[in-house]
């Protein structure tokens, strides 16, 4: 263990970065969401608390709004919180009690890796469904633990004639998530997916895995537009259209990208979900629940805190 340290709170323009980076790659925690390129696309600005050797860091997610300083979690970046390098020693305390005094207000996920005992009682903290696959075995053995209902979906699959093709645009898949599911996403405006896919085109320390599956008049009814690091691939976004539901295509697609990546050593971070009908999928693949934190703090004023119950 090292010795504690100090925490310094660290405006954006202090950050620096090559640490920082340094610090996601060696963490035991590392998640595409915290290196500093992501963090840029999708909470420009972003501020940082560090101990004074980036032993470990947590990204800072800002925002202003009526004079009033919040935390917010951004679009495409399902968890935060505290990254570390192994065995640093983390202030959690010390962490929460700063936060608070510069954040009236936070709606944030920490990582898997937060423990409920690690917060105080006035943060509110429920966890969150996140289902993982493990790749690193071969597929037979992957499929081995496949639910009988999905081994039935993907026979039915199999008599829609789907191929699976690799997809260089990844364009395609944004448009096709917003056309067939950005009226369930209101919140997600042109400017969150211009963010990501700025991220895409940037291709630093990952790679864009775009897959689809078309039907047998090569109409495309299937699409998954994941990020791979050197420790897992990340879907984030998978859509399909009312002719792949009756095709079964969204089943196939998931069953070919693990065919495809099976052996690699990465884990298959389906991020999420708690929705009923998402997590009934997921779970039908043989997953298992990495459950992160979704953190809630209101010290807002009378009348505003009633607003945000």
């Amino acid at each position: 263990m090292q010795p504690a340290s100090t925490i310094l709170y660290l405006r954006h323009e202090d950050i620096n970065k090559i640490k920082w980076d340094e610090c996601i790659r060696h963490a035991e925690n590392s998640l595409i969401y915290s290196h500093s390129s992501y963090l840029d696309a999708m909470s420009p600005g972003w501020d940082a608390l560090i101990d004074e050797n980036y032993n470990w860091v947590l990204p800072v997610t800002k925002g202003r709004k009526f004079g009033i300083s919040y935390l917010y979690q951004p679009h495409f970046t399902q968890q935060l919180g505290v990254f570390f390098k192994k065995g640093a020693t983390i202030p959690w305390q010390e962490i929460i009690i700063l936060l608070k005094k510069k954040f009236r207000f936070w709606e944030v996920n920490w990582n898997y890796c937060t423990l409920p005992g690690q917060l105080t009682s006035s943060l509110k903290n429920n966890p969150a469904t996140n289902f993982i696959i493990d790749l690193s075995r071969t597929y037979n053995d992957i499929a081995g633990n496949y639910h009988n209902v999905l081994k039935k979906n993907l026979k039915r699959s199999r008599n829609s004639c789907l191929k699976y093709n690799t997809l260089s645009d990844f364009d395609k898949a944004l448009e096709f998530y917003k056309k067939y599911y950005g009226q369930r996403m209101p919140r997600l405006k042109d400017g969150h997916y211009k963010a990501l896919k700025k991220i895409c085109e940037k291709k630093s320390f990952y790679q864009v895995v775009c897959r689809e599956a078309v039907d047998a008049n090569n109409n495309t009814v299937a699409i998954a537009l994941l990020l791979g690091d050197s420790r897992r691939l990340y879907n984030l976004m998978d859509t399909t259209t009312n002719e792949g539901r009756k095709a079964q295509a969204n089943h196939f697609l998931i069953d070919s990208i693990i065919k495809e990546f099976a052996g690699s050593k990465l884990l298959l971070d389906f991020e999420g979900s708690d929705l009923a009908g998402v997590k009934a999928f997921y779970e039908t693949f043989g997953a298992i629940n990495q459950p992160y934190y979704r953190i809630r703090y209101n010290n807002l004023s009378w009348p505003l805190r009633l607003f945000k119950k």
